[in-house]
């Protein structure tokens, strides 16, 4: 009698553990997904004005397939900066609204002193117009505000960082840009001494005042493709512009491609006080490039950086 009781207490107390769950069971709300900021047809950019927080503004436009700073200078722009910004543009995806509030402006650093203006624009007409702020803490999301609008938006991945780049890093770094193969021959003055590289058949001839030296081929191509696809490492600024005003270039560089035309540019390569900078200067050009240590020695093709071991 007392096992039935017991095997009752325990099928009723069952049975209400099973009302409990069904009648407090709430099914999780569901959440909803992040939105494409270009949601349907992507816009083909053209143009776009950026104001740092600093208050330097700069100009990207497309011209004739071919994008350039216009302001506030003109200057080809670097294809793999521009690529990279209209790529994240296009793909951005928002999740949601964290602020309505303008007091939260500064915070999120999206106010009209704090952020970054960038306005994109798709033949003459805008298609975006926004001040993008600070990263969030886990740098997995930009805080945005449309320039219109009150809404701190959150914008997945560090989209502020792509645009919030000096006018330097906008600029195309392009100094030469050949086929390594068509490069045959490279000269080189430096004082009293002229070095020359000579490409016979399909090997390299390496010469110092005309006395024949051992190079490895396969060093001296690394350093003679270089020469052909020269990308600086920035542009030339402070003090470097008045060590080239002041001072002659102390090396001539020529090189000699397969139809016959010949390229110079001279060097000044780094003195004590330099911070190992080389700066470059093509030939009749207003550019002044530069390049650091590491890779300035083989814009002079320097024979520790190429020689038979």
């Amino acid at each position: 009698m007392k096992n039935k009781t017991t095997l009752m207490l325990g099928g009723a107390f069952l049975v209400l553990v099973l009302i409990f769950l069904i009648t407090s069971y709430n099914p999780p709300e569901e959440t909803k997904g992040a939105t494409a900021l270009f949601p349907s047809e992507k816009p083909l950019i053209d143009k776009f004005e950026i104001k740092r927080a600093n208050g330097e503004s700069i100009v990207l436009e497309k011209k004739n397939s071919l994008w350039y700073i216009t302001s506030p200078f003109e200057y080809k722009a670097s294809d793999v900066a521009i690529e990279q910004t209209i790529t994240g543009l296009l793909n951005i995806q928002i999740d949601g609204v964290v602020s309505n509030r303008k007091e939260a402006q500064e915070k999120f650093g999206v106010s009209d002193s704090t952020g970054i203006s960038l306005k994109a624009y798709s033949n003459g007409k805008s298609v975006l117009d926004v001040i993008a702020g600070k990263n969030t803490v886990d740098l997995t999301h930009t805080y945005v505000r449309m320039a219109n609008s009150s809404d701190i938006s959150l914008w997945r991945g560090l989209f502020a960082r792509q645009i919030d780049k000096e006018i330097d890093d906008w600029r195309d770094k392009t100094i030469y840009s050949f086929n390594p193969g068509d490069i045959l021959t490279v000269s080189i003055k430096q004082g009293s001494i002229i070095r020359e590289a000579v490409l016979q058949d399909t090997t390299w001839v390496y010469k110092e005042n005309g006395k024949e030296k051992p190079v490895d081929q396969a060093k001296i191509k690394q350093s003679v493709n270089f020469i052909a696809t020269m990308n600086c490492d920035t542009f030339a600024e402070g003090p470097d512009i008045p060590r080239a005003a002041e001072k002659a270039a102390d090396t001539q560089v020529t090189f000699t491609v397969r139809n016959g035309d010949k390229h110079t540019y001279d060097v000044w390569t780094p003195g004590e006080n330099d911070n190992g900078r080389y700066l470059v200067r093509k030939e009749n050009g207003d550019i002044l490039f530069r390049f650091y240590r590491f890779r300035g020695s083989r814009i002079i093709l320097n024979y520790e950086d190429i020689k038979s071991i």
